[in-house]
């Protein structure tokens, strides 16, 4: 839980009980840092399981067909993508 709130500051329970994390909100756009510079926009924020990091699901902007899932963590780890805007 540490680790949790090191990783994305403010840290409650939600209602079912899992730990609610202030973090990746829809419309929020990202730039990938590995390989060819992509943009990718925050499209859906879902829990999987037990897991008590969410994933989010990134559309490609311009491509909104392409898209990818990845937990929070990765999203804010800035050796995968950084943060550029909000919409």
């Amino acid at each position: 839980m540490r680790v949790l709130l090191q990783q994305f500051g403010s840290l409650g329970m939600n209602w079912l009980g899992r730990p609610e994390i202030v973090g990746p909100e829809l419309g929020q756009r990202y730039v990938s840092t590995q390989g060819r510079p992509t943009i990718w926009e925050v499209v859906d924020v879902s829990h999987y399981g037990d897991e008590p990091i969410p994933h989010v699901r990134l559309a490609r902007v311009g491509a909104p067909q392409d898209t990818k899932t990845v937990s929070a963590a990765v999203l804010r780890d800035r050796r995968h993508f950084k943060y550029i805007s909000a919409y």
